[in-house]
């Protein structure tokens, strides 16, 4: 975890240090996309569509500090045998996660302002998972807290020229959600699209 915290400090500091630079607010609707990885993967495969999130950033400078609400499920169709806590289930079956995050976010900016601008970011906080499998009549979930990480990068482009204006942004970022009791890590890809403002 050394890793990221020093790279959370390297995004986070320069904005909180810099005493010039003019402060801003930065609000973010998204379609968020996902693409399930490892344990997350083994559970669910399917790239899904289902996903929103929203942001808040508080911009100086060339970095930017905020807090990151989001929601991605992903689900699958299959027929073969399932471990989970409580019970096997063998049969066809119907598995669904859905992923809550609520994320502390940093994030530094490249380029011109006023031009199209790539970023780079990190987000940490934690994740409620729900894990639920339907066979039948019967039903088996899981429900955990998580804590995770998650880096990003992403791009910018504002869509009038003015203060309080509009962009398009798009990100892609790598959500890592620990192990918590028994369930294992969850890990997927999320790729973002949405419209910010800024005030």
């Amino acid at each position: 975890m050394r890793i990221w915290t020093i790279a959370a400090a390297a995004l986070l500091v320069p904005g909180l240090a810099s005493a010039q630079g003019e402060r801003s607010s930065w609000f973010g609707l998204n379609w968020s996309l996902a693409s399930p990885t490892a344990n997350s993967k083994e559970f669910t495969s399917d790239f899904s569509l289902r996903g929103i999130g929203l942001e808040w950033r508080q911009l100086r400078g060339r970095s930017s500090y905020g807090l990151s609400l989001g929601w991605n499920a992903t689900n699958e169709e299959t027929l073969q045998t399932s471990s989970l806590p409580q019970v096997d289930l063998t049969g066809f079956q119907f598995r669904y996660i859905n992923a809550y995050s609520i994320l502390l976010a940093g994030h530094t900016y490249l380029g011109t302002p006023g031009k199209a601008r790539p970023f780079l970011g990190i987000k940490a906080g934690t994740y409620y998972i729900n894990r639920r499998v339907d066979v039948g009549l019967w039903t088996a979930t899981d429900n955990s807290w998580h804590f995770g990480v998650a880096p990003e990068l992403g791009f910018t482009v504002p869509l009038r020229q003015s203060y309080g204006s509009e962009a398009f942004y798009t990100a892609v970022r790598y959500n890592y959600a620990l192990a918590a009791g028994s369930t294992p890590y969850q890990s997927w890809f999320a790729i973002d699209i949405g419209i910010a403002t800024r005030r």
